[in-house]
């Protein structure tokens, strides 16, 4: 039997792939045209039938007797395979694979530059941004379905360093413990150590050298109030920063509406906590039925306590007027 030379979707393109890009990105891949030697002997009637079942055509024998040619019924492309994997596999066409992953970076504003050799799971981009990155192609594939941001990790260090600098720290380079989340830092008197990026972000840290400590700083005891599926409830704490406190350490669901409907800055976090404490024990023992237990909203608010029902909000904020009264603003 004569082979003929593999044919392809369109003379210049692979599905939607420019041919010179595709073989570009794609050396180790079998050619897109030529393929030897071929192999004299007839094609069996299973074989072409299993083909079918999958997908594809048999066009030829190629290389030995173990070997055929299979077209794909998608994109029209042609590679060898073994005689065994079309009978007692599920054979794939890596032209459909190769088309997929460069479609996906392109849906995330990405360019596929190549595979990596050491790890045939991941590949090589360049991201919107410009960086250069290595990525699983199946966190690009999840990625270009919406599935999560690509990110970069050379924009995100910008960007921790950038907030860093709001709050007198520099940071330097991975943290010296080697925790995950953590960074090295420097403070503006010179101090290093390592700081939870989270912490950094929002200049919720205290240097341990020219610092007083957390509980020197001011604070506010607030009022959450938090839109569950079942009802609204109320939170009541304290916190040195309680926006970053309600959008980033409840562990409230996207869906989740919530609110600070209610703050009082109070001289030190140790005043806070005092009359947090003193607020929440008036509660527990004149009006136990305002409590929520954690059973009932259970894993939608990362807390274990501290959650009170709607018709709350009258008696909190006069526990929280009668704080103002013992700790008025000061005058300028």
């Amino acid at each position: 039997m004569s082979l003929q030379p593999a044919k392809t979707c369109a003379s210049e393109t692979h599905g939607s792939i420019p041919i010179a890009d595709y073989k570009a990105l794609f050396p180790a891949s079998e050619p897109i045209r030529d393929f030897s030697p071929p192999f004299e002997g007839n094609i069996r009637e299973k074989w072409s039938e299993a083909a079918n079942d999958n997908g594809f055509t048999i066009t030829a024998r190629v290389k030995d007797r173990l070997h055929v040619l299979l077209k794909c019924h998608t994109c029209g492309s042609e590679h060898r395979k073994r005689i065994s994997v079309v009978l007692g596999h599920t054979p794939e066409c890596p032209h459909c694979i190769s088309i997929q992953r460069i479609s996906d970076a392109r849906a995330v504003g990405a360019r596929l530059l190549g595979r990596d050799l050491r790890n045939r799971h991941y590949g090589h981009y360049r991201l919107e941004c410009g960086h250069q990155a290595r990525r699983q192609f199946h966190r690009v594939n999840k990625a270009a379905h919406g599935g999560h941001d690509l990110g970069c990790e050379a924009c995100r260090e910008q960007r921790y360093t950038a907030q860093a600098r709001k709050w007198g720290w520099e940071l330097i380079g991975p943290a010296n413990n080697m925790k995950a989340g953590y960074r090295l830092y420097r403070h503006a008197c010179g101090q290093l150590q390592d700081i939870a990026v989270v912490n950094a972000m929002w200049g919720d840290c205290a240097c341990k050298q020219c610092s007083h400590g957390r509980t020197a700083k001011p604070s506010w005891i607030y009022i959450f109030r938090i839109d569950l599926p079942e009802e609204t409830v109320l939170k009541l704490g304290y916190s040195v920063r309680p926006e970053k406190r309600l959008k980033h350490q409840l562990g409230l669901s996207k869906a989740t509406t919530a609110e600070v409907i209610r703050v009082v800055k109070m001289p030190t976090g140790f005043d806070a906590r005092l009359e947090e404490e003193r607020a929440h024990r008036t509660i527990a023992e004149h009006h136990p039925d305002l409590i929520v237990p954690k059973a009932e909203f259970g894993e939608a608010i990362n807390t274990q306590g501290e959650i009170y029902r709607k018709r709350a909000e009258p008696l909190i904020h006069s526990l929280l007027d009668a704080i103002e009264h013992r700790f008025p603003p000061k005058t300028p």
